[in-house]
């Protein structure tokens, strides 16, 4: 019996939805995290993505009696940040002589299986190399990703807001040449502490080779403790007084600024992924090309990586100078 391999490929990805965003998250740590925490969320209509800040410091002071407030409004000039919303899309695609090649049954499948496979790994290396991106890929389509909401120098215009201007929206970093093999756990120290707040305190650490590496070797074999749950996950991980420290390749050298390594703090709970909900890695029905002979299944995304305080994440960086 003849078998169509796009209707396959179709029927498995639309009947499975979850399972192309589950594989697209499950295969990085942040993406993981955030799932994790419930920080991949629903976003509302609209043409943008507003997220509500949350303050390092609030207009408070201590009082006496029927003592009057005097209200600090310099803070309600700025209620949101801004993001814009990008898009990902992926095919599986068979031409008109690949489907006739393959009209067996157990032909069909083999070949759909693969092209799933291959639409898997598109869509997970675009999200991770997006995830730790200035935003600038593609005509500065993709999302904008932790080089641009934890950036090297603390600035930059994030959510549509001027650090440089706004100085409570700075992130704090650390981005110095250094010998990373005996000045690491100084710099992991403080900037752990630059960004907690009282309970408000990574609970993620994102490193690349460089740096996981010169953690590791930091540490005595005894006290070489794992995140387990990361780690079961497949995830190489180490912790850092209770935080998980991923290691991730995409998390890598930045050749045009010279930066030759980064560690990510992360808090979380104000890093979040917003999605449109029907957008979500949803595959729609497989398509004739007009004109040609060939049929796609498209799978997209939409929404954007956003922050409402970057006060709670860090960056180190070694210029490796």
């Amino acid at each position: 019996m003849a078998v169509s391999v796009s209707e396959i490929i179709s029927t498995t990805l639309r009947n499975r939805d979850r399972m192309v965003a589950d594989n697209v998250t499950a295969h990085n740590g942040l993406l993981r995290t955030l799932e994790d925490t419930g920080k991949i969320k629903n976003a509302g209509g609209g043409r943008q993505l507003d997220e509500p800040l949350l303050y390092n410091d609030l207009a408070t002071k201590w009082y006496d009696g029927f003592e009057t407030f005097s209200i600090d409004t310099s803070q309600e000039v700025i209620t949101n940040a801004v993001y814009q919303w990008k898009q990902l899309g992926g095919f599986s695609f068979i031409s008109g002589k690949e489907e006739i090649m393959n009209r067996e049954k157990w032909q069909a499948v083999s070949l759909a299986e693969a092209r799933i496979d291959s639409l898997m790994a598109g869509l997970r290396n675009k999200m991770g190399l997006s995830l730790y991106s200035l935003g600038t890929g593609e005509g500065g389509k993709e999302i904008g990703g932790l080089r641009l909401l934890v950036s090297d120098d603390g600035l930059g215009t994030v959510g549509g807001i001027d650090a440089s201007v706004e100085t409570w929206w700075q992130n704090n970093h650390d981005v110095a040449a250094g010998d990373l093999g005996t000045d690491i756990l100084t710099r992991m120290n403080a900037m752990h502490l630059a960004c907690t707040r009282g309970s408000d305190q990574p609970d993620l650490i994102m490193a690349d080779g460089t740096f996981f590496t010169s953690y590791w070797e930091s540490l005595q074999e005894n006290a070489r403790h794992t995140s387990p749950k990361l780690a079961d996950a497949g995830f190489r991980t180490l912790e850092f007084v209770g935080t998980p420290v991923v290691y991730d390749a995409q998390c890598a050298t930045d050749l045009s600024t010279g930066v030759s390594g980064r560690m990510y703090f992360l808090n979380c709970n104000n890093l979040l992924l917003r999605k449109a909900p029907e957008r979500y890695f949803s595959t729609e029905k497989s398509r004739k090309i007009e004109n040609a002979d060939y049929s796609v299944t498209p799978t997209w995304f939409m929404g954007n990586l956003t922050t409402n305080a970057r006060f709670l994440q860090g960056v180190i960086g070694n210029t490796g100078a």
